[in-house]
């Protein structure tokens, strides 16, 4: 079936994207010291895609860490900021990936406390669950006895399963039928599985007994993993915690020679090697300015901007594998000038970026039409508010698409 649309004429001229450095001569260029990592760790190292551009910012980060090791203060905290969607994740695994370090991360939330950072001492439960020595090792395996980890060994439903269907959620969980059954009925189960596994697996491990008897577990977060061990952490979106003194707690482990003292007792030191990376964008709905104790710790701040035009045609070809490249640097026009037309009128609900254009571009491949398309992707992911929307329509996305004639 033929598709006809209108389209108007191209703004501007597509070139090759300039590649910042070769794959070849970026991946693990930048080691930090010798290090013998074992297979577990290797396999927390991030593998760059092909089509990945690596930033001059990425670069100039490894730079001045690997320069910068052995001297009295080394360079190891560093914040990327920006819009969603212009790749701040994929930097701070580019960063891992030349660095040769493990990769790990910790998001956020308005509810994020400072124990959630180091972990919690959980005592066992009256219900006695069991752990063999082989589940002991898979979990290992994995990464460590971490929730995430013992969810994936107990097979449990994520959160998209829970959300859909919640009462076969929750038949599946427990073999009991339970009509009107809620996410938060099928969590509150999820969370009593994972923990008494946790606790399960800690125990055949080792773990603390009180005077009392009751034992205890204890378990580290991925945030405190790496920096005992000397990974790189990705700490995303702290602006959106509400308590403003979270991040200030974490000050110490923030400081080259910093330490903290565990619930256990035990005192953990920052390993020289570990990174930090901070990603946030300060300009959106719920989020906060950092404390200025917390960005004089950081020793580079990058602004993140969208990529060239070019570069997003070249990725977001890579991506979804599309071959017009007229038909994608239009539409790349269209994410720009949106991106630009919401920050010059304040319209910060949504987020206009690489996620919104790579959705685009495949939601057109199956409907056929791209203003249709648009409507439900870029424009809907721009923000919620209808006035909004429309004047994006007008302004940015009928300037190089106007609707499928009838």
């Amino acid at each position: 079936m033929l598709v006809i649309l209108l389209y108007l004429p191209i703004r501007t001229q597509v070139k090759a994207a300039e590649v910042v450095i070769e794959h070849n001569d970026f991946i693990g260029k930048f080691e930090l010291q010798a290090r013998t990592l074992s297979s577990e760790e290797k396999n927390l190292i991030p593998k760059l895609p092909e089509w990945y551009i690596i930033p001059e910012e990425v670069v100039d980060i490894c730079k001045h860490a690997k320069q910068t090791t052995g001297r009295p203060t080394q360079m190891r905290n560093f914040l990327l900021r920006g819009p969603a969607g212009t790749g701040k994740t994929m930097a701070a695994k580019a960063i891992a990936s030349g660095l040769n370090l493990p990769y790990m991360k910790y998001t956020c939330s308005a509810g994020t406390e400072i124990f959630d950072f180091i972990g919690q001492i959980l005592p066992d439960s009256n219900k006695k669950v069991s752990a063999s020595s082989d589940e002991l090792e898979t979990v290992e395996s994995m990464g460590g006895i971490t929730y995430a980890n013992v969810a994936k060994l107990l097979n449990l439903p994520d959160l998209e399963d829970v959300d859909y269907d919640p009462e076969g959620t929750y038949e599946s969980l427990t073999g009991v039928k339970k009509e009107n059954a809620t996410s938060q009925d099928c969590m509150a189960i999820i969370l009593e599985k994972t923990i008494a596994k946790v606790q399960a697996l800690s125990a055949l491990k080792g773990g603390n007994v009180s005077d009392k008897g009751q034992t205890f577990s204890y378990t580290d977060t991925d945030f405190l993993r790496a920096l005992k061990n000397g990974y790189v952490v990705e700490l995303q979106e702290p602006t959106t915690i509400m308590q403003p003194g979270v991040l200030v707690g974490l000050n110490s482990l923030l400081e080259q020679e910093g330490s903290i003292t565990l619930p256990t007792g035990e005192v953990i030191e920052r390993h020289p090697d570990a990174v930090v990376i901070v990603t946030t964008n300060i300009d959106y709905e719920g989020c906060r300015g950092l404390n200025q104790s917390v960005i004089d710790r950081m020793s580079l701040i990058k602004d993140i901007e969208l990529p060239t035009p070019e570069v997003m045609v070249q990725r977001a070809m890579s991506v979804t594998g599309a071959t017009d490249e007229h038909l994608v640097s239009q539409m790349v026009n269209v994410v720009n000038s949106m991106a630009e037309y919401c920050k010059k009128n304040s319209i910060l609900d949504g987020s206009v970026g690489m996620r919104s254009l790579i959705d685009w571009i495949i939601s057109a491949e199956i409907t056929g039409d791209v203003y249709k398309s648009a409507l439900s992707t870029i424009i809907s992911k721009a923000t919620s508010d209808e006035d909004a929307r429309m004047a994006l329509i007008t302004n940015t996305l009928e300037q190089e698409f106007l609707p499928r004639r009838k």
